[in-house]
């Protein structure tokens, strides 16, 4: 019999994100995969500014952003007839745009999934704290008041295994069968199309030329084939749209393929592998049930469009792998946990219905340049399709762990675009360099513990020793403290803001001194029941 406290279901990338937070607290995990080995077909491929920050915490950032392309492939995206065509509509891309900007320490990414696995996989293999077993299954998952129980199956000699584990997250995609064990379902209802998805390599530069893009729609009499770029040279991932779920042949994707880059030159180009999908976004009817969770694409699948589902699927696991740790260490109670569906579901059907929305102006702009018809109007709603920082970084999450905010959000002319960067209640901490090199961001204090961040105005001793009454047996909290020479910065001087472990800020107010002021922010630290 094998104990571990928490099993992970799935080695995909949320799958291995979820033991890489979980070892930042302390807390081993088995991680299971019925796979021999990782995602040979990738298929996401933007990794988002929080995305970014999160791997910045695993040290991997920087490896990731060596695979990615450069803003020269990033700027924008493009519609036209063939690759070879002038396009009829180019987008600017600010949400993709790999170059730094003032709202993070990192920039985002446009890589290749195997790509960030393999960075992932690289750092989960040399922790102790992580076991990986591949080609094993799950093949029964049951649960007890106190444990999970589950029978592993080796997929190569069938030979059978017990394991218990204190929780159990499902990370197993899509179409995962942790969701049966818990009772729930996809709330989910396919998309009229069929793509078969394709990785190959070529040299396209001759059709490409200076119309480089994150993602290149071809529009052709055949159908649409959609050209990305997976490293910008040779290495090509394309959806050829298809008429039913039926594959078809190789010959038969690579006249299409040939069609779409408008020429009748005898393009070489090796087919490596083709997937066929068709989109079914949704939300499953409740993300846990007892001490069973799910996460990633097992909890929500979105459309591809925008690039959101990999990157929502981090969100949650983040969200959710703080909060498991802190009951598992026995520092939190475990009704914590209900407040993963309760922040994290929201956002995930508003990320879920943007992508939706973002493919119905899409689509209504390609079928009317098919027909003809000025489609301006369209083309100026599809900027949405890359411009969506205030979705990323200013969403607001709500809990019994986050303060009420006794004001209003501040208003945006465009409620997903426009991004400023605001303390409140339930919002990602604002990031700012803490040091005159900008190597250091305030963001790089977060992720194990709880911080009391104060302004550089406040009395740094009067609140260390505060903090240093509250319960010794209750979640860590450390103090931090801004520093005054810094010429801007999205926090008041006099300012006390309590951040959590995954970034968000549970509660800040005016600093009012000592430990009459924290008792009023220690209602939001999980040592007590909520």
């Amino acid at each position: 019999m094998t104990e571990v406290p928490v099993c992970i279901i799935g080695c995909g990338p949320i799958g291995l994100t979820g033991a890489l937070l979980l070892s930042r607290h302390g807390v081993q995990s088995l991680l299971v995969e019925r796979r021999s080995e990782l995602n040979t077909h990738p298929r996401s491929r933007f990794v988002d500014t929080n995305t970014m920050e999160l791997f910045r915490e695993f040290g991997i950032d920087k490896a990731v952003e060596a695979t990615g392309l450069g803003p020269d492939w990033t700027a924008y995206n493009r519609w036209s007839d063939s690759l070879a065509a002038e396009p009829y509509a180019n987008i600017p891309s600010p949400t993709f745009y790999s170059v730094a900007g003032p709202n993070s320490p990192c920039i985002p990414v446009m890589t290749a999934q195997d790509e960030v696995e393999d960075a992932l996989m690289t750092r989960v293999a040399a922790d102790p704290m992580i076991t990986v077993r591949f080609d094993t299954e799950a093949i029964d998952v049951t649960q007890t008041d106190d444990a999970t129980h589950l029978w592993l199956r080796d997929t190569n000699t069938d030979e059978r295994r017990p394991v218990t584990a204190q929780y159990t997250i499902g990370a197993d995609g899509p179409g995962s069968e942790t969701r049966g064990v818990i009772g729930t379902h996809l709330e989910a209802e396919p998309r009229p199309v069929y793509s078969q998805d394709v990785i190959f390599h070529a040299d396209l530069e001759a059709y490409v030329g200076d119309r480089k893009g994150s993602l290149l729609y071809t529009t052709t009499p055949e159908g649409i084939v959609i050209f990305q770029p997976l490293d910008g040279r040779r290495r090509w991932r394309c959806q050829v749209v298809v008429g039913d779920e039926n594959l078809i042949s190789e010959d038969a994707v690579g006249r299409r393929i040939r069609v779409a880059l408008g020429t009748d030159d005898d393009v070489e180009f090796a087919i490596l592998s083709m997937r066929m999908w068709q989109p079914t976004p949704g939300c499953v009817t409740r993300f846990s049930s007892g001490r069973i969770f799910l996460a990633g694409d097992a909890a929500h699948v979105s459309v591809p469009t925008g690039g959101m589902g990999n990157n929502t699927g981090f969100a949650g696991i983040r969200n959710l792998a703080w909060k498991l740790a802190y009951v598992v260490r026995g520092l939190a109670p475990e009704s914590i946990l209900e407040t993963y569906e309760t922040e994290h579901r929201p956002i995930a059907i508003e990320r879920i219905a943007f992508g939706v929305s973002t493919t119905e102006h899409m689509t209504r702009m390609m079928l009317g340049h098919r027909r003809g018809d000025d489609v301006s109007e369209h083309i100026q709603a599809t900027h949405q399709y890359a411009d969506y920082d205030h979705l990323l970084l200013g969403f607001e999450m709500s809990s019994e762990l986050i303060a009420p905010n006794a004001e209003p959000a501040p208003h945006l002319d465009d409620s997903s675009g426009d991004f400023v960067p605001v303390v409140r209640s339930g919002r990602r901490a604002p990031h700012m360099w803490v040091d005159a090199d900008q190597t250091e961001s305030v963001l790089d204090w977060y992720g194990t513990s709880y911080v009391l961040l104060l302004g550089p105005e406040c009395s740094r001793p009067a609140w260390e020793a505060a903090v240093a009454e509250l319960p010794p047996q209750g979640v860590p909290v450390a103090v931090r403290q801004l520093p005054a020479d810094i010429p801007t910065s999205p926090y008041e001087a006099d300012s006390v803001t309590l951040v959590r472990p995954d970034g968000i800020i549970a509660c800040c107010q005016k600093d009012r001194g000592g430990p009459a002021a924290l008792s009023e922010l220690s209602k939001y630290l999980p040592n007590r029941d909520i």
